[in-house]
């Protein structure tokens, strides 16, 4: 989906070094071909991030708000699979009735299949999908529409093809290094149950995170010290998906999404059971007036959904800047909670109070 209106979901990204200065000449080389062109393979090229058919790349349609606003297109035809057969099947009819045959071999259903397909695939239209992404260049931050892994590895590839810089995707593990230049396999797993040894605690570093970040909010009441970007505060809210390693049958996981899923009786049982969060929704606001609603994948930080704060701007462009910025704001605070966790959890005697703490949060929740 796009990043000039509605919901956004998408990845942030580092940009390790700054846009080339002749970067929409670079997008504008690789711009998607006419749908003329189109045939049974993907094709694929930049479009502006207005919609899918606009090919022209420049200052008035690859620029919003003083940022990068495309799009990489990704165009096919193909065949319905039941239009394919039904013209197929019809073709061995005609075929057996001329040849008085009961049957077709193999070699003529072969050359019937490539003779109809040559001839329906022009007439097909061209399917259209799209990965959109914008920059915030001073920030060095790409936010990008992919969430499947399939589609950012396509992205990224081209993406770097075309500027000649790879961006790296902050999920939890290169959050932690690039920007904290923290190793994520010193951060040790916190056992939130009062039942299992701490031996045992496990979950993936992103869920770890995300179901501390529960913890703390509970523990605060979602106050958050006060930042240079303001005073902010956060819930932690359903639906909530629990996760936990099996012992040779693979993940366990369970999702609470009715009623008051952060204090019911089922969110404990999990969290006694050594389950860890590995999505949940984070509602934050600045001043009490100002609210981001977003739905967080534990173990990518992908953002699904997020409800932006309401901008005062009526002009494109300065709309697309105070969007822009509201993404700023959000992923500033969020790794700046994650870099908050890493400390704690990396430094021996902090997380030994942590861990006393989080079984204390556990045993004292009303539900069981």
């Amino acid at each position: 989906m796009p990043f000039d209106h509605g919901n956004v979901t998408c990845r942030v990204c580092l940009l390790p070094t700054d846009l080339p200065a002749d970067v929409l000449k670079r997008f504008e080389a690789k711009a998607a071909g006419s749908l003329d062109s189109v045939k049974d393979e993907v094709q694929i090229g930049w479009v502006s991030g207005r919609h899918l058919l606009e090919r022209r790349i420049d200052e008035e349609t690859a620029i919003l708000g003083g940022h990068l606003h495309l799009c990489l297109r990704q165009a096919q035809r193909k065949i319905p699979t039941s239009l394919l057969r039904a013209e197929c099947r019809m073709q061995e009819l005609a075929y057996m009735a001329e040849n008085k045959t009961p049957v077709v071999n193999r070699k003529e259903r072969k050359r019937i299949k490539e003779e109809v397909t040559l001839n329906l695939l022009p007439k097909m239209p061209p399917q259209l999908s799209g990965t959109y992404f914008t920059v915030d260049a001073p920030m060095k931050r790409l936010y990008v529409s992919a969430t499947s892994d399939k589609q950012l590895e396509n992205f990224l590839a081209f993406f770097s093809q075309t500027t000649g810089i790879e961006p790296i995707p902050l999920g939890p593990e290169m959050a932690a290094r690039e920007l904290f230049e923290a190793n994520p396999d010193a951060a040790p797993p916190v056992n939130y149950s009062p039942e299992l040894p701490d031996g045992n605690a496990g979950g993936t570093l992103g869920q770890n995170f995300l179901t501390w970040l529960w913890f703390l909010q509970e523990e605060t009441n979602g106050e958050l010290p006060k930042t240079q970007l303001g005073e902010f505060s956060f819930v932690i809210d359903g639906p909530l998906t629990f996760i936990a390693e099996g012992e040779g049958n693979g993940a366990h996981e369970s999702t609470l999404r009715k009623g008051a899923p952060t204090i019911s009786a089922e969110a404990k049982s999990a969290l006694i059971v050594g389950k860890k969060l590995k999505r949940a929704k984070i509602i934050l606001a600045r001043a009490k007036t100002e609210l981001w609603n977003v739905t967080i994948d534990a173990d990518t930080f992908v953002l699904r959904g997020m409800k932006l704060p309401e901008g005062e701007a009526l002009e494109a462009g300065a709309a697309f800047e105070e969007r822009v910025i509201n993404l700023h704001v959000f992923q500033a605070l969020f790794y700046a909670l994650f870099e908050r966790y890493m400390k704690e959890v990396r430094d021996s005697a902090k997380f030994a109070i942590l861990q006393k703490r989080a079984k204390q949060w556990v045993k004292e929740r009303a539900g069981k």
